[in-house]
């Protein structure tokens, strides 16, 4: 007998559960829930037992059942476990509803074929040393595989960690062990491990720094047009003296010319505007005005754009290597130098072109020299010749320091694959697969085998009338029974013709029954099956409900007064869940109320959120729901009535 579920991971709702506090199970288990508290997966787990392998949908879970003998039942199904489940994949894998196929015959060995029986006897016990030692040889191999495993992870993680690679992984590893060809290369010494270790993880490295550059593009073509037009004469005939003495004044009337094109008054005064006064501002203000201030505004815009602007965040000493500091300051003050002589060179030319600008008439004295450029240049050649160096130091940098991480990363590998042994261990994980694979192969031929010494032996009108004898139980008629096809499968039938639209009720009932007939197949013996039963009242009415409740107490639950004990589990052990609070109490009360204390025990199945995560426990029923209401009372008395003593 189980004891309890010790523990539960990663098994659906189940996320992580402990049973360490849950009460020792008894010969008879009653566990209630709501829909979708995680009974059914619970069956799923005993189903697991029962199959000797995970369910599909949890091949990564992890459980541990404590039993009686001491020994601790687990997903590594080290320990056979007779166990017998009845959920929805049960029906789902033996039952087929269709006309046509039926469901698979129940397999109940007959007295004769002596011959055939010790020779199935003696192929199942070549089966199971066979299973035995591909299981050994899967777990050796599987254990073998996680040494190199955990090997490359813990020497990826020293990669990262000393070198600072990020999402550096085992996967990393694994290229530069293919790279040795079968034979492991020696780790670096102490002092070449030291240097490298030095290169590799240096943190002066500097950034490449892009190069100065200088636009002076046609800047001398520029510069000599800007020279001329601050000299350049304006013709005054048609000039007015006071606008030409009062730059000011002329600035003003020249804006409230284009402000009166057409108009009659001024806007100012209100006069009407004469026609002699406007020729004579529009002689003054001619197209040789307009033009050589168009040509003055469009030479300050040239000029202003070849003066010198240098991005300081980019060349700040601290960009550049130590020891190329004194060279920086020398070379960054001649650039600054050079650079604000000819900023400033050009912003004088600039301020003559604005003076120029707002007095057109005034022709000024140009520059007597030309811009010097030879100078600023070579400022500039000089500070771009200390970039290079600094960048080609970067860029020897960059490789050396790529070189030392591979020397390093050869040398983390070679010292954690010399201590596994990598390529023996290796070679021992490939030994052990093909031994698996040749296990595999034998075992699929004695399946064969066995099935055909199976089908040989058993004896399917047994079945059915096995079966037959159950659904009678059960109905209390022979309204539904088993017929067997000449392909050996049973076919349900009402009366003479195949049972079509069965009811849901009836197909739960019919499942449950063959259920209770398969638990003696092959000469099982139920006093030694551990049973468990999940919701066997689904779709059913309240008169099946009944009548289930009744055939799972007469099947597995026995009272004999001149027996000892008097009260006796027909099972190892019996787990039933449900989600039907009538159904529950009608169980519970013959479970518990005429049995002995302890026989007989309740437990909840419930959903609970867990830190934000909604995952399922199972814990002692509390005595508010084993408490049965009046009206499942009143419903009880009533079967008490109507059905007799059978159902008690």
């Amino acid at each position: 007998m189980f004891r309890r579920i010790s523990s539960v991971k990663n098994f659906g709702v189940f996320h992580d559960y402990s049973g360490g506090q849950l009460p020792e199970f008894a010969n008879f288990n009653l566990l209630y829930g709501w829909n979708y508290s995680g009974k059914t997966t619970l069956s799923r787990l005993f189903r697991c037992l029962e199959k000797g392998e995970l369910h599909p949908d949890y091949s990564g879970a992890k459980f541990s059942l404590s039993h009686h003998d001491g020994n601790l039942y687990e997903q590594d199904f080290r320990i056979p476990c007779n166990v017998r489940v009845f959920n929805e994949d049960f029906r789902k894998e033996n039952l087929r509803w269709d006309d046509t196929s039926g469901f698979t015959p129940i397999l109940l060995l007959g007295s004769e074929n002596i011959e055939k029986q010790d020779d199935l006897t003696k192929k199942e016990e070549q089966r199971e040393k066979l299973n035995t030692e591909l299981t050994d040889g899967e777990k050796e191999a599987a254990k073998l595989d996680k040494i190199i495993s955990e090997a490359e992870t813990e020497c990826a993680g020293q990669i990262a960690r000393e070198l600072g690679i990020a999402r550096f992984d085992r996967r990393h590893v694994r290229p530069i062990i293919e790279g040795w060809n079968g034979a492991i290369p020696e780790p670096l010494d102490d002092e070449s491990f030291q240097n490298e270790k030095r290169r590799a993880v240096a943190t002066e490295e500097k950034p490449v720094l892009p190069d100065l550059e200088l636009n002076i593009r046609a800047l001398e073509e520029i510069w000599s047009r800007a020279s001329a037009l601050v000299a350049e004469q304006l013709g005054m005939s048609g000039t007015i003296s006071r606008l030409v003495e009062h730059p000011d004044i002329g600035s003003w009337v020249e804006q409230g010319l284009h402000l009166h094109v057409g108009a009659t008054h001024c806007e100012f005064c209100e006069n009407p505007l004469k026609h002699d006064r406007i020729e004579a501002l529009n002689a003054h203000f001619s197209d040789a005005f307009d033009d050589l201030k168009r040509r003055i505004s469009k030479s300050i815009q040239e000029i202003r754009e070849r003066m010198l602007h240098i991005d300081g965040a980019s060349y700040v000493r601290s960009a550049f290597y130590p020891d190329l500091e004194k060279e920086h300051n020398e070379a960054g003050a001649a650039l600054k130098a050079a650079r604000d002589k000819f900023n400033n060179d050009i912003q004088a030319l600039i301020e003559l072109l604005e003076s120029r600008y707002e007095n057109p008439f005034r022709a000024l004295t140009a520059p007597e020299q030309q811009l010097e450029i030879a100078k600023l240049e070579g400022a500039v050649e000089r500070f771009n010749r200390l970039i290079e160096k600094n960048n080609e130091r970067t860029r020897d940098f960059v490789q050396a320091r790529s070189v030392a991480i591979e020397k390093l990363k050869v040398h983390y590998a070679a010292a954690t694959m010399r201590r596994i042994d990598r390529f023996k261990t290796q070679a021992k994980i490939t030994e052990l697969e093909e031994s698996a694979n040749k296990a595999k192969k034998d075992l699929s031929v004695l399946d064969q085998e066995i099935a055909t010494l199976q089908s040989e032996l058993s004896n399917a009108a047994k079945g059915a009338e096995a079966i037959n004898e159950t659904l009678l139980r059960f109905f209390g008629k022979a309204d539904i029974q088993v017929k067997v096809t000449a392909e050996g499968n049973f076919l349900l039938m009402r009366g003479e013709h195949p049972a079509r639209n069965l009811s849901e009720g009836e197909r739960t009932a019919i499942a449950f029954c063959y259920f209770v007939t398969k638990l003696f197949e092959n000469g099982n013996v139920l006093d030694d099956t551990i049973v468990y039963i999940d919701d066997p009242i689904s779709s059913l009415d309240a008169h099946h409900l009944l009548h289930i409740n009744a055939f799972i107490k007469e099947t597995f639950y026995k009272f004999d007064s001149d027996a000892d004990p008097r009260h006796k589990c027909l099972a190892k052990q019996i787990f039933i869940s449900t989600h039907s609070y009538e159904f529950f109490h009608l169980t519970w009360e013959w479970m518990s109320e005429r049995t002995p204390k302890g026989f007989g025990k309740a437990y909840l199945v419930e959903r609970i959120d867990s830190n934000g995560l909604i995952c399922s426990r199972v814990v002692e029923c509390p005595e508010s729901i084993k408490k049965i209401p009046i009206r499942i009372s009143i419903s009880i008395y009533t079967t008490y009535r109507i059905f007799g003593e059978s159902i008690k």
